[in-house]
């Protein structure tokens, strides 16, 4: 498996990937990331978000099929937000999610960011479980009204000691 940059022959793909998983959870509702606008372009997206985002796929070598992958993007200066992390149910559980998220909080802190911000679902179990695992901090509410206001469970992670 590569893990690499998106590009934008992936759009199509994470979308699908992004869009199924939801789909399957039965949480592709308005307020989720089921129906952001930027999921047709996301490489132009985080190119363009700001030097302080960027988004990794991970690829099967063998297949050229895309198998999932997530994303940081700004959240205020000193958070940045794990965004979009979603796989193929056939890819779930071998540590794909784990490799995201530590290359995020690398490259979170590389960028300057101090905390790391996390919305999700609860009915995400999995994901819920390996977020605390990789030492997030479940919170009361929101850090702040976002756009994925369906959005049920928030955790933060500190990057700096």
């Amino acid at each position: 498996m590569r893990i690499r940059k998106i590009e934008s022959r992936d759009d199509k793909e994470i979308k699908q990937i992004i869009q199924q998983t939801l789909s399957e959870f039965n949480d592709a509702k308005r307020g989720s990331a089921y129906f952001d606008p930027q999921l047709n372009y996301l490489a132009e997206y985080y190119a363009s978000q700001s030097e302080r985002a960027f988004y990794w796929v991970i690829e099967d070598e063998r297949t050229n099929t895309i198998l999932g992958g997530g994303g940081i993007g700004p959240f205020t200066d000193e958070v940045a937000e794990l965004q979009k992390v979603y796989f193929l149910p056939e890819s779930r559980g071998l540590g794909l999610g784990k490799k995201i998220i530590a290359l995020a909080e690398e490259k979170a802190k590389e960028f300057g960011y101090k905390k790391l911000y996390i919305e999700t679902f609860a009915n995400l179990a999995r994901a819920v479980r390996l977020y605390k695992y990789m030492g997030f901090n479940q919170l009361a509410k929101p850090l702040a009204q976002t756009e994925h206001n369906a959005c049920d469970l928030w955790f933060e992670k500190k990057l700096t000691d």
